[in-house]
């Protein structure tokens, strides 16, 4: 039935183009590109619509990957972009025709939006779907696009450590460097929570930042030297 009523409303589709030459004598000759375009490529524009709406709505985008549908946006900029070039053109010279002329342009930019909004919604519809799974292989395709477009951002996955056991902690002592560098906030964490070094105070917080996949790097254990015996972080 989808098909039905597509193809039903395929077949109707026409071109507001309604101006004859005797209209605007002189002027007429610049509407003349537009309707020779119209006479000699309405019909395929209107096929192509066709097959896109109908690639659309019986899901053929699924099997594409994310740059072949980029390679769809292309090319359907392609196929609206001279007749909408030279609606253009003809428009910003003919302002007593204006009404005839943006209902040409809008029926075809509309067609024209509506196939690239579907295929760039597509488009996303995939980018979530790649950042839900997880998949490795899709996420350097993810990284590709978005170096091209400028608008993705690279993904990268966030894996969870091992855990740390207190007795792979080795606690060391205090670091001269940084008592040396430290500003004023850091001094007083320090010599607030470790100025005793307390080493399983210490090991402690080491484990609780491990575990929870923080840096190591935080106020309280800046400034402390300690050797994790359990390969590298």
């Amino acid at each position: 039935m989808e098909d039905l009523k597509l193809n039903n409303e395929v077949k109707n589709i026409t071109y507001p183009f309604y101006l004859k030459g005797n209209d605007f004598k002189e002027l007429s000759l610049k509407a003349l590109p537009i309707k020779k375009w119209i006479d000699e490529n309405g019909q395929e524009l209107a096929e192509f619509i066709y097959r896109q709406q109908a690639w659309l709505m019986n899901g053929g985008y699924k099997s594409q990957s994310l740059k072949d549908l980029k390679l769809v946006v292309s090319k359907i900029d392609y196929v609206f972009r001279k007749p909408l070039e030279l609606i253009k053109n003809f428009k910003d010279e003919l302002n007593f025709i204006r009404k005839d002329i943006l209902n040409l342009e809008n029926n075809i930019k509309n067609n024209h939006d509506s196939l690239k909004n579907n295929v760039i919604n597509i488009q996303f519809q995939k980018q979530n779907e790649i950042i839900e799974n997880h998949k490795k292989e899709q996420f350097l395709e993810i990284k590709s696009i978005a170096k091209q477009e400028q608008e993705l951002k690279i993904i990268t996955s966030n894996f969870r450590k091992d855990k740390l056991l207190i007795k792979d902690i080795e606690v060391i002592g205090i670091n001269d460097d940084f008592l040396q560098k430290a500003d004023k906030l850091e001094l007083i964490n320090l010599i607030k929570n470790y100025l005793t070094i307390d080493e399983q105070i210490v090991k402690n917080e080491i484990k609780d930042q491990w575990d929870s996949n923080k840096d190591i790097n935080l106020i309280g254990v800046k400034g402390i030297n300690f050797k994790i015996n359990k390969g590298e972080k």
